[in-house]
């Protein structure tokens, strides 16, 4: 409902409306969305519908191909205009327009850009090419961010929507209809973790300036601290803009305060840019959701390993951390990032598993989901991907936890009952498993 430039459209230019929600699945192959994100996506619509009705609108569900879906609302309400706010995964981007297109014969379509800073591939080096590599990215991109934004009221009461009446239609479906949660309730202990909407991602957000960015750069890679924002599935459902993040760091970026606070928010904005990065990145390569940017590394460079898949996925390869993670993943629908990073290299370079494994479970798993930074992070671990130094960073997932877990804190939490000497032994040898693994790049590299 705030930084909303679609709805502030709206406001400003009509008199009726019909808030309306399609759920197109199909069209979102071959990445539809997984169990956890659907869970989210759930409650995130419910909290957005409970807040309309405070304005005496009424959020509208419907299922089916998009364009057939909207062309029956046309065709029901005689509307005129079509507003939304864009999707950047280059294949709804592309649906979009095309669907625009074929509208625009019909009816206006004003499409806005609000989900990232800046649109995807207007971000070039000075050969007119895409980055690749996430520092110079960042230097580019930093500085016109202060260019690019001025603050702006958001606050929307009962006067904004006082013209708004609602349009009238008799073939919307319930919520429930659209089947977004599973049959089975596993998801249930999520309600403990999260509570997606709005007004929470406000308050998450709110928390994290006032009481945790400051010590962000002292703690942001401890998984047992409460050091992280929190705040990464309200980007990406759109509960919370990066927008409204940087307005709200500004204060703190200008050094009102003081030079730690300074140092600490440009960390955190630089973490909102590394998630930029990922969304450009797939703009530049959309065939990088399944195909490795680095064409060395193509299928066969990678073992198959059904059994130590599987015991990575259930939290039971008798490495401490990576089970610690994979257990928090599967029971909050989140995992702390040092974790990931931990989990995600042993995966793909220990175990030697496809890292396209390891991004459709957490596709599947994570309440965060979000196709650039889940394709771009994975391919960034496994060193396929994009950047500076990739195939011999691995990350030792015994000597990570000594460092940022050093009072097994993180692990106990996980692990109830944890005792290192009686843990289960390793599925591999972490040393022997390392050096295989730089043998196995080396190689590819050479070819």
């Amino acid at each position: 409902m705030h930084d909303n430039p679609a709805l502030n459209w709206v406001c400003q230019n009509s008199k009726s409306v019909l808030p309306v929600y399609i759920h197109s699945a199909d069209e979102e192959q071959p990445w539809v969305p997984g169990a956890a994100s659907r869970w989210w996506l759930q409650h995130s619509l419910e909290a957005l519908d409970e807040q309309l009705k405070a304005f005496d609108l009424k959020l509208h569900y419907f299922s089916g191909p998009s364009e057939k879906v909207i062309k029956n609302i046309i065709q029901q309400t005689n509307s005129d205009t079509l507003v939304f706010n864009n999707l950047y995964d280059p294949h709804l981007l592309i649906r979009d327009r095309e669907l625009t297109q074929r509208l625009n014969k019909k009816i206006n379509v004003h499409a806005f850009d609000t989900g990232l800073f800046f649109i995807p591939g207007s971000i070039l080096n000075n050969q007119q090419q895409p980055y690749r590599v996430f520092t110079p990215f960042y230097k580019k991109a930093r500085p016109l961010l202060d260019l690019a934004y001025t603050p702006h009221s958001g606050s929307l009461d009962k006067t904004t929507f006082r013209k708004l009446s609602m349009a009238n239609i008799n073939f919307t479906v319930p919520l429930s209809f659209l089947n977004l949660l599973d049959s089975n309730n596993w998801y249930q202990k999520l309600h403990q973790y999260w509570q997606p909407g709005e007004q929470n991602a406000l308050l998450l957000l709110d928390q994290f300036i006032d009481q945790v960015v400051y010590k962000y750069d002292e703690t942001r890679d401890i998984p047992s601290s409460d050091a992280t924002s929190k705040i990464s599935a309200a980007l990406h459902f759109g509960e919370l803009t990066p927008q409204q993040v940087y307005f709200s760091l500004k204060p703190l970026l200008d050094g009102v305060f003081n030079s730690i606070d300074m140092a600490s928010a440009e960390l955190f904005l630089k973490q909102l840019l590394w998630r930029e990065f990922g969304h450009h990145i797939l703009w530049h390569y959309p065939n990088t959701t399944t195909k490795a940017i680095n064409s060395r590394y193509k299928n066969n460079f990678w073992k198959k390993n059904k059994k130590a898949l599987n015991a990575w996925q259930k939290g039971e390869t008798g490495v401490p951390i990576v089970d610690a993670g994979m257990k928090q993943l599967w029971e909050t629908g989140w995992m702390h990032n040092r974790v990931r990073m931990v989990a995600s290299s042993f995966l793909t370079k220990n175990l030697g598993i496809h890292w396209l494994e390891g991004a459709r479970w957490f596709w599947d798993t994570l309440v965060d989901a979000d196709l650039a930074n889940n394709t771009m992070g994975w391919q960034w671990v496994a060193g396929c991907g994009v950047d500076a130094a990739p195939y011999y960073r691995i990350f030792n997932p015994l000597t990570q936890a000594k460092r940022f877990d050093t009072k097994n804190k993180y692990i106990e939490r996980w692990l109830p009952g944890f005792n290192e000497s009686e843990y289960r032994k390793p599925i591999i040898d972490i040393s022997q498993s390392r050096v295989q693994a730089l043998e196995r790049y080396k190689k590819f590299i050479r070819a």
